[in-house]
Parts: C-alpha cells; structure tokens; sequence
C-alpha cells in the first residue's frame, strides 16, 4: 500500500494535507513484529513514533496497576517518545504478527525543516492527538474520584 495512503487512514493524520504526508512519508522505516516480540521496553528513550498498519498491539503500564491496552490497525505508539525522547514508562508487545511505519523524530524533523507549513500541519496533528489523549485521562480520572468518593 502506497505510504501516504496508509498514512491517510491513521486517525492522528486523517486531516493533515496529502502534500504534507508525501514530506514525511519519505523518512518512514517499514517494520514487520513477529508475535510475542516486545516493540516498546518501559525504559526505552528512543525517538520513534510508531504506526501500526497492521496486527494487534497489547500495551502495559509500568505501574502494573490498570489494565492492559489493545491498540489496532490505524493507531499509534510512542507518541511521547517522538516529541521528548521518553522514558516510553509502558511496554509495547506484538500480540499478533505486526507491521508499522517507524518515524524518527530527527529525520522528520530534518526532512520538514525546509519546509515550515509542512511542519506547522505535521505537528499540529499530533499536539490535537495528544490533547485528545490529555481529555481522556482527565476524564477517567474525574470518573475514579467519584467513584471513589460514592463508596
């Protein structure tokens, strides 16, 4: 499948201009995980966002205290890792065999500095995604507290 195509279908960048993606679709790494296979290590500060474009990912917390999370075709990992270089505080494994899109902060950042609205749209997409994420913790925060607090 064509990268930019791919990318399109990826909820973080179902908005972001074709013209946009075609800019980064060039630094993308094609990754195929066998089953079992840990992406993301809890310590890990690597610099990679990762799309899954294919399979089935199970995502713990270090903590070890909530529930693992599933996480399929069209969404992401790493996204804290892709803008501050971690600690990733989860682990990532391949439940099923995957294939992702790896993207290195610094080769995509390299490749959008000549090209500043490129950047502007690239990385508005992932601060909307990652408030997204802020306004959904924030929630089942709030929804704990009352919990807790009915009890």
């Amino acid at each position: 499948m064509d990268t930019v195509r791919a990318l399109k279908q990826v909820i973080m960048f179902k908005d972001v201009p074709e013209p946009v993606l075609e800019i980064v679709a060039g630094t993308a790494e094609e990754v195929s995980v066998p089953a079992g296979q840990t992406i993301i290590s809890v310590r890990d500060t690597d610099d990679a966002l990762y799309i899954i474009r294919h399979g089935t990912v199970r995502v713990l917390h270090e903590s070890g205290k909530t529930p693992p999370v599933f996480l399929g075709t069209g969404e992401t990992l790493g996204v804290g890792l892709f803008m501050d270089v971690g600690p990733a505080g989860a682990t990532a494994i391949a439940v099923e065999h995957v294939d992702l899109f790896v993207f290195h902060s610094t080769r995509v950042a390299n490749v959008l500095a000549g090209h500043p609205e490129a950047g502007y749209e690239f990385y508005r997409a992932i601060a909307r995604a990652l408030a997204g994420h802020l306004r959904r913790a924030v929630g089942m925060i709030a929804f704990a507290t009352e919990r807790e607090a009915l009890s």
